[in-house]
């Protein structure tokens, strides 16, 4: 399964949600007037950003993996014409697109609504919990 290449990614942001449950509960337990779920949504929105950045590596396998199809479907193309300048042009439309894993999307967005959920939660965490 692919999800298990991105075990520390995955392991990065549900410790920031589980962060953000453990501090409402301790919000909603405290009979003082605290602020931890505002204060975990920064932890949120900062391992959401961790794992985006460690995302972002991962782009220049998917380019690549892009080439390297691109240059087998260019090399097993058959001759268009005698005209070398045909073929090179011809050549020259067949490109792979670099796409990324669906785990790995499925991940990307997931860090995205942790970073959106955590900003909120940062900005406006005292007034929803208290």
């Amino acid at each position: 399964m692919a999800f298990r290449k991105y075990k520390v990614e995955w392991l990065l942001l549900m410790s920031g949600i589980v962060c953000a449950v453990i501090s409402v509960f301790c919000d909603i337990q405290s009979v003082e007037n605290t602020t931890w779920f505002s204060r975990s949504g920064s932890i949120m929105v900062l391992v959401a950003a961790i794992v985006e950045y460690r995302l972002s590596s991962y782009v220049y396998d998917d380019v690549d993996t892009a080439a390297q199809e691109t240059a087998k479907k260019r090399a097993s193309m058959p001759q268009i014409s005698d005209n070398p300048l045909v073929n090179g042009i011809f050549k020259s439309k067949i490109t792979s697109k670099p796409q990324s894993p669906k785990s790995r999307s499925i991940l990307s967005l997931t860090s995205h609504v942790l970073i959106i959920s955590g900003t909120i939660a940062w900005g406006y965490g005292d007034v929803l919990v208290g």
